[in-house]
């Protein structure tokens, strides 16, 4: 952050936005100093040479902080890239360098795309590099957006610093993604900072951290000084507060404990497409949860474990000899194949009580493009002959909710409601919150990172899917096939976890959370619609407004009496 100081430190000392610059600003009447009064002029030549620089250090500082997740070296390079996006913006109308922002994030942040579309999508090295330039190219739109946005909102958002914040988070929110990360989700290693998630989600962290951002550039950088600017600087320490009062009320978790035992297996990609290697991996998860089992323990497999479909009305582990049975009082959570028919196959979850019935399984809900499906095939057949590799899965309809019937050390007997996640659902932060709403006390997601291989990937889906755990105050239980195999509490700390591409198991306690979040039972996503329509109602009056000739002014006098008088 000192670096960003030293950098913004040589920009131009004018105290008015890109917006009022580019037109004259009326006389004031007497007694009325205009809420926006200017600095000393500097020529746009100059504006233009720092904020080009400004947003590259920006995406590089972005990328850098999601090579380096759940660090303080990540929460503060998180701060550093806003502090220069936000002097980049109001610098001038800086569409250019903000895309530019966003096409050296993507490609120091998400650089093991492309070896995931070479190795999961099947595609030689040409098409995925073209497919990788389409996903950088395609993702720094949202950075596009956030300057568009941000250049178009009226003088209420001037005055109480809420431009770069509310275009932040309505370009989060509003543009369409493979992968769903925030700004916010840099911070996580900030714990009293993040706590804010269970009111309104990843999205608030990254609305918080720039509009102290704003308010900070505009103090230090542009010489303003406003009252309005303490609203943001207040707010962030009543979040700290209340950050401190969660971690207090969450240390430790209250409710009824639940042993866990993870099975990592560690099972190569080369081997799950070999059928004898697949048999030998399924006898190595047997035998790692034999020697780790427990009593009233869950014990949890991989995505895609079982590497054959089981029916989805099996009923009973004494139908499928493939599926895991004790019979000592011990469950178990597993991913595997199911199909309804031969049209309807599905990645699924399967839950296997303790004395051995199986209930209808979990169909997973979003497929990953190019592996599990191939996006178009349906319409244009041909796409398929591309991608020979990409799966045939339909997708289902549904959060699951399973009831364990289990018994505590003393005999007496309670339900464990547990919901499945596959893959990067974790990192869809409505699924989980249906689950919590549905009755799920505890949460597991069920991946195979092996894909990603050895890269940053797998931390940042790591990273991610830690805020679920967050929004709804729940532990969060991850099984992966290579690995990150961990556990989160509610608070976001990882409290263990197995190495990657290691093989083993580890025996977790956790805490089943009955209660439900603000977050997760009133707020969701409605702060950020409202926050939609508000800012197009103020772009709409804004306009009108600019066709008055004297509507400028009439907006400054209404500002100036809000805020000042």
């Amino acid at each position: 952050m000192v670096f960003a100081f030293g950098f913004l430190s040589l920009a131009p000392r004018g105290r008015r936005s890109a917006r009022d610059r580019s037109r004259p600003l009326p006389a004031p009447e007497p007694g009325l100093r205009p809420a926006n009064s200017p600095g000393p002029r500097v020529p746009a030549r100059t504006r233009g040479r720092l904020a080009s620089p400004a947003a590259l250090l920006a995406g590089a500082a972005i990328g850098l902080a999601w090579l380096v997740p759940e660090t303080f070296a990540s929460t503060l390079l998180g701060w550093v890239g806003a502090f220069l996006l936000v002097f980049a913006v109001r610098a001038r109308r800086a569409y250019l360098p903000a895309y530019g922002c966003g096409l050296v994030g993507q490609c120091l942040g998400f650089y093991w795309v492309y070896g995931t579309i070479s190795i999961f999508g099947g595609f030689g090295a040409i098409p995925s590099a073209l497919i990788f330039a389409l996903f950088v190219a395609f993702g720094a739109l949202q950075f596009l957006l956030f300057a568009l946005i941000h250049h178009h909102l009226g003088p209420l958002f001037e005055t109480l610093a809420l431009r770069a914040p509310t275009a932040l988070v309505l370009s989060e929110f509003l543009a369409p993604r493979v992968f769903r990360w925030h700004y916010g989700h840099t911070q996580i290693a900030f714990t009293p900072f993040v706590q804010v998630a269970d009111l309104g989600g990843a999205l608030l962290v990254s609305f918080l951290m720039f509009w102290v951002a704003e308010a900070g550039v505009r103090i230090l950088v542009f010489r303003e000084r406003r009252r309005t600017f303490l609203l943001p600087v207040a707010l962030f320490g009543l979040a700290l507060g209340y950050g401190v009062a969660r971690i207090r009320a969450y240390s430790p978790a209250p409710g009824e404990a639940q042993e866990v035992v993870l099975v990592q297996g560690n099972i190569s990609l080369a081997e799950r497409l070999d059928i004898d290697a697949a048999r030998r991996n399924l006898e190595r998860l047997h035998d790692l949860s034999r020697s780790a089992a427990r009593p009233n323990a869950l014990i949890v497999w991989p995505e895609g474990s079982i590497p054959a479909y089981v029916p989805a009305d099996v009923g009973s582990v004494r139908a499928e000899p493939a599926l895991p049975f004790h019979g000592d009082g011990s469950a178990f959570l597993l991913g595997a194949y199911s199909f309804l028919d031969e049209a309807r196959r599905y990645n699924a979850a399967f839950a296997i009580h303790p004395n051995g019935n199986v209930p209808p399984p979990y169909f997973k809900q979003v497929l990953i493009p190019f592996g599990e499906y191939m996006p178009f095939a349906s319409i244009f057949p041909w796409l398929k002959s591309m991608n020979n590799r990409a799966g045939v899965f339909s997708a289902g309809d549904a959060i699951m909710v399973f009831e364990y019937p289990m018994r505590r050390r003393d005999g007496t007997a309670y339900r464990l409601r547990v919901s499945p996640l596959i893959c990067y659902e974790d990192t869809i932060p409505a699924l989980s919150r249906r689950a919590a709403l549905g009755g799920a006390e505890l949460l597991v997601n069920l991946t195979n990172d092996a894909w990603f291989g050895h890269s940053a990937a797998p931390y940042q889906h790591h990273l991610i899917a830690a805020f679920r755990a967050l929004e709804n105050r729940r532990f969060l239980v991850r099984v992966t096939n290579t690995g990150l195999s961990a556990v989160v509490d509610p608070l976001g700390k990882t409290i263990a976890r197995l190495p990657l591409f290691s093989r083993g198991t580890s025996l977790a306690r956790v805490t089943l959370i009955p209660d439900q979040t603000i977050y997760a039972r009133f707020v969701g996503e409605r702060p950020w619609w409202i926050l939609l329509a508000a800012s197009i109602a103020a772009v709409v009056a804004g306009r009108r407004r600019d066709r008055d000739p004297n509507g400028p002014l009439r907006a400054r006098q209404a500002t100036h009496a809000l805020f000042v008088l």
